[in-house]
């Protein structure tokens, strides 16, 4: 879903343009970095050049537009024969891409002088939102839920549980979310609802699925779409899932969120929140010592706004 482009014919309103690419967890991450251009040029009308299934996440006050978009082809093209007096200029542009040489160069050729772009991915011990803001030389925002425009102004009594990754690898065992799950809903007396996606589907035919899911007081939510997602998870008083992108949405909605990491760096990854609304397993070399797991649970569950309800 595109929003309206926002540029005016007034030649004294600056252009800025933010080119990248990414799944869920990318452009969520990447909020924060549109928020900081926005403070840097409170008056110009900001451009986000982004992956089409994600762009109703971006505040409205920001035009978007799809990256695979034929209107966009010539910014990638190596070819710069095939280019026209058309392409829009703007007065800065920040590019976040792994080979950003052709955009680069295409927006540079084409009249846009002032570009900025570094990498994709963060250097070891770096968060990526520091490495975006650093490398493109922006102050530092605060961790805060990016997307609390779209989350519900009410809360219900539930957990919410996202067991895939998109793959195995960045998943932890079904047993061990299961076991943590039913002891959270039993000690604060919340309902259970898990998501699964298409990439998810291997789950299925795991041995914890059965047990993950045979509860009476559980919810199934499949292949929803993303605009009900977050209208339902960002209603959730708990979220607990690995690291994907179902983790930085619940985090970006404000949800007091558990994330697992199993073969990702948290330093790097972890969802862009507050400290106190945020607690990340790193389990990456074994799991906790339950006692261990026990202590840190509660000690979340203490400092956050959730408990028994009514």
């Amino acid at each position: 879903m595109d929003h309206a482009l926002g540029r005016t014919a007034s030649k004294l309103t600056k252009a800025v343009l933010v080119v990248r690419s990414g799944a869920l967890g990318d452009t969520i991450l990447t909020l924060p970095l549109l928020e900081s251009i926005t403070a840097q040029f409170p008056d110009a009308a900001l451009t986000f050049l982004g992956n089409r299934s994600y762009l109703e996440l971006v505040p409205p006050h920001i035009a978007v537009r799809s990256i695979d978009s034929p209107d966009w082809l010539w910014l990638f093209n190596s070819d710069s024969s095939r280019s026209s007096a058309r392409e829009p200029v703007f007065d800065q542009a920040y590019v976040i891409l792994n080979r950003a040489d052709d955009v680069v160069s295409n927006l540079k050729r084409t009249g846009t002088h002032s570009v900025r772009w570094t990498s994709s991915r963060p250097a070891p011990m770096k968060h990526v939102v520091e490495h975006l803001h650093q490398g493109l030389g922006l102050p530092m925002p605060q961790r805060k839920p990016a997307l609390a425009h779209l989350a519900p102004g009410k809360a219900e009594n539930l957990i919410w549980i996202h067991p895939g990754s998109g793959g195995p690898k960045k998943c932890a065992p079904l047993e061990f979310l299961s076991a943590m799950a039913r002891t959270l809903a039993n000690s604060i007396g919340l309902d259970l609802a898990i998501t699964i996606s298409e990439q998810d589907a291997f789950l299925k035919n795991l041995p914890g699925w059965s047990e993950l899911i045979d509860h009476p007081r559980i919810t199934l939510l499949e292949n929803r779409p993303l605009a009900e997602i977050c209208r339902k998870l960002g209603a959730a008083r708990l979220f607990i899932g690995n690291d994907s992108g179902i983790s930085h949405l619940a985090a970006g909605l404000g949800v007091p969120s558990i994330v697992l990491f199993v073969a990702t760096d948290p330093l790097q990854w972890m969802p862009w929140a507050p400290p106190e609304n945020l607690l990340v397993l790193d389990l990456r070399e074994s799991l906790p010592p339950p006692e261990q797991l026990s202590a840190r649970l509660n000690k979340f569950i203490a400092n956050t706004t959730l408990g028994p309800t009514e």
